[in-house]
């Protein structure tokens, strides 16, 4: 799991950016949203342009060093109020109760110029890109990678990438990888699924894999718990290709005729579907188009039937409750810093508050 991340001079943010997730409260309510110490779900608010949606997007750009075919964006990469000419990404995550550390920084061309990587506070290597200059001597300390051949590495390419394509396998980099390589955001819309992450629908499109994946049945059930009760059926268009219709009298063409909440629901059930391959999912605004009951559906869900870390963007505040969480799972963006609702108040706040009126009283401003 993600135990802690940070960023500075991304997109949004200046200065460094921290989320921590193993700042816990010995609250003894809603203890499903915590897993072996650490926050498994959590919902992050802040005001429009506070950069949620580019958080989702810092906490996934370590993909764009150790999987294959999947770039940095380039388009605005560093915060546009500062002089400094690296952006550092810093990730600490937890396996089997040992720690990894990974650090990273990027010029504006988002390419490598400093890498890192700490076992249990030992550092495997370190390396300035710039200077050309590091530290590689632990790596020897690995029977895995002890005999590992550098001669072939390109040295603007990432060191922590050639150890995993090139040696055994040390375990805990092992757990990383898959970790990594399972990391995704989404946005769920209208008019099509936002994802960055391991492919979980293949070509096609989201209707098409029900169909092929016999989830049709599954897709009609979760609608109908969410309030939603549409007969639906497969079959095929003039074109000959299988699509999924609703079985009215008449009937029409699921995408024709559902609504925005429904097609945002189809995108989330089919993200959900897929967590076999996700290890981390970053929701972006995931009740942008749902009715407050919908959300309230939705977010008890994932909160009992998702088992991956997950993190969720919103603006409703009705959501802010010690029914559905507790205290130190939510999390305020403000003024580039995010801080869990605990630490914004000098109040001790127990299961009796009412979080949504304390926030929107201005109680959970001070960072």
């Amino acid at each position: 799991m993600l135990k802690k991340f940070s960023v500075a001079n991304f997109r949004n943010f200046n200065e460094e950016l921290l989320i921590d997730f193993s700042n816990t409260r010995d609250y003894k309510f809603n203890e499903i949203c915590i897993k072996d110490g650490l926050i498994n779900k959590g919902i992050i608010y802040g005001r429009n342009a506070e950069g949620k949606s580019n958080l989702g997007k810092a906490l996934i750009d370590i993909r764009s060093n150790l999987v294959d075919d999947f770039p940095s964006s380039k388009n605005n990469f560093f915060n546009a109020f500062s002089n400094k000419d690296e952006a550092v990404f810093k990730y600490e995550f937890l396996f089997d109760s040992k720690t990894i550390k990974y650090c990273y920084k990027k010029d504006s061309n988002c390419e490598l110029i400093f890498e890192e990587l700490q076992i249990e506070n030992k550092t495997l290597f370190s390396y300035d890109f710039i200077k050309e200059d590091g530290d590689f001597d632990e790596i020897a300390s690995y029977d895995e990678t002890k005999n590992l051949n550098f001669k072939y590495w390109k040295k603007n390419k990432s060191i922590l990438k050639y150890i995993i394509n090139n040696s055994e396998g040390i375990e805990i980099i092992d757990q990383l990888m898959t970790f990594v390589n399972g990391m995704a955001i989404v946005r769920p819309s209208d008019k099509s699924l936002s994802f960055i992450g391991p492919q979980v629908v293949k070509n096609g499109g989201i209707i098409n894999s029900l169909i092929e994946q016999s989830l049709v049945g599954e897709f009609h059930t979760f609608l109908k718990q969410a309030g939603i009760d549409l007969p639906l059926m497969e079959d095929v268009k003039p074109d000959g290709q299988k699509s999924l219709y609703i079985n009215f009298k008449r009937p029409i063409e699921f995408v024709t005729y559902a609504s925005s909440g429904t097609l945002a629901l189809l995108g989330i059930f089919r993200i959900l579907k897929s967590l076999d391959s996700i290890t981390f999912l970053y929701i972006d605004e995931f009740d942008a188009n749902f009715h407050f009951e919908l959300a309230e559906y939705i977010l008890d869900y994932i909160k009992k039937e998702v088992p991956i870390q997950t993190l969720i963007t919103t603006h409703n505040t009705d959501l802010m409750s010690n029914k559905y969480m507790r205290p130190d799972c939510y999390f305020i963006l403000i003024n580039g810093k995010l801080n869990s609702v605990p630490e914004t108040t000098i109040r001790e706040l127990r299961q009796g508050h009412n979080l949504e009126k304390l926030y929107q009283s201005g109680e959970f401003t001070n960072q």
